[in-house]
């Protein structure tokens, strides 16, 4: 009797949040929402609580890193990351990772220019840097694939990347950063009135590879934001002489 009496509170204290906080869709999160993402209000034994799976994984590692501010517009050429691990298709996988990297790069961009140049096959840092720099950018933005593991909906996600930034007019590494994330699919858990699970967006490797293009971005935002603030401070002082 008691297990029941907990089970019923336990729904009704669930129904009774997802009431004030609505339901949510998919996003991206560090860590579980102690509020259901939704649920069936019958009260019978198919009745269900969801959560939302997040995005779960370890620390960025920055390995190197810029160690004087920019001295102009920072503008980059972002490359197709290059797989470690063997993949059906590299080239093909590298890139459409790259890529969520890049839409999410784009997006309070830490460059002022941010150009993604295709490939067609593997190419070197050397390479890149010299395609990079007849581009005009100052900067070029390789990577690697460490990991990789695509089940979509019904399994999750799970990515490595290595990114690689290289000043182009002295060929020298400035950041190299790594990290590691995944979502999958916890198992469901029965219960004597109602079933608990977990739920997987239904793109989650585009979710796992939003989070850590969100979270390599941060640093090197500050890094390029003081580019932008030392530019604004000449700027007032121009202004103000006149």
């Amino acid at each position: 009797m008691k297990q029941i009496v907990s089970c019923c509170m336990l729904v009704m204290c669930c129904v009774g949040l997802l009431t004030v906080s609505g339901c949510s869709t998919p996003a991206v999160q560090t860590e579980i929402k102690p509020v259901p993402s939704g649920f069936t209000p019958a009260m019978n034994l198919d009745s269900e609580i969801v959560w939302d799976e997040w995005v779960r994984g370890g620390d960025l590692n920055v390995s190197v890193y810029p160690q004087t501010k920019p001295d102009a517009a920072p503008t980059a050429v972002f490359f197709p990351f290059l797989p470690t691990v063997t993949l059906r298709d590299p080239l093909e996988t590298g890139t459409a990772v790259a890529k969520g990297f890049w839409h999410e790069w784009l997006r309070e961009a830490p460059f002022t220019v941010l150009e993604f140049r295709e490939l067609k096959t593997s190419y070197t840092p050397a390479y890149a840097i010299r395609l990079a720099r007849q581009r005009g950018a100052l900067f070029a933005v390789t990577g690697k694939l460490t990991d990789f593991y695509d089940g979509g909906s019904v399994t999750g996600a799970r990515l490595g990347v290595v990114v690689d930034i290289y000043d182009t007019r002295t060929g020298a590494l400035i950041w190299s950063m790594n990290q590691f994330a995944y979502m999958d699919k916890d198992r469901t858990r029965d219960f004597l009135l109602f079933k608990a699970e977990s739920r997987l967006p239904s793109d989650p490797m585009w979710v796992v590879t939003t989070a850590i293009a969100r979270s390599m971005k941060k640093p090197v935002q500050q890094w390029t934001g003081q580019w932008a603030f030392v530019e604004q401070q000449n700027n007032s002082e121009e202004n103000a002489a006149f």
